[in-house]
């Protein structure tokens, strides 16, 4: 199976428990009853999560867009701006990823650099930047002369 899994590039595990962040919440599968030995304890599971579609939990694209736009404009600072987007749920990044990825670096900084939906590293570590593209970023930053040790990117 260990070898599947790299073949697949499946090459670290984020938790100890496999989670299936692409199922619905409404195929999640009962559990059948089953007879237990009266010496056995049976530890206690936890109630299943209500039968509600992904549709019904996330905003309309435009809505989202919309949303996301004015909580932008009116966040008065980089740190405000990060707590906005850590309870925004029109993203549907938010559903698998692991953790918010934010931003790294100099916040007065006379450059920004802004990079696309983070990748399986910044996911690992919350930071921008930090796979091999990050890895060539901060050469190319360094092969200029630029003083940066690393560039700021609200991703």
């Amino acid at each position: 199976m260990l070898a599947f899994y790299l073949e697949a590039g499946v090459d670290c595990a984020l938790t100890d428990e496999p989670v299936d962040r692409l199922a619905e919440p409404d195929n999640v599968p009962a559990a059948a009853p089953r007879e237990v030995a009266p010496s056995r304890k049976v530890a206690e599971m936890p109630a299943a999560m209500p039968a509600v579609s992904r549709s019904e939990i996330a905003p309309a694209p435009e809505t989202a867009i919309a949303s996301a736009r004015e909580a932008a404009r009116t966040a008065p600072s980089l740190e405000a701006l990060r707590a906005l987007l850590e309870n925004f749920d029109g993203c549907a990044l938010k559903h698998t990823a692991t953790r918010l990825v934010f931003s790294d670096g100099n916040p007065k900084a006379r450059v920004m650099f802004v990079g696309e939906a983070p990748g399986r590293d910044e996911d690992i570590e919350g930071l921008p930047f930090v796979g091999r593209s990050g890895k060539l970023l901060d050469r190319m930053i360094a092969a200029i002369g630029s003083t940066a040790a690393r560039p700021i990117s609200p991703t």
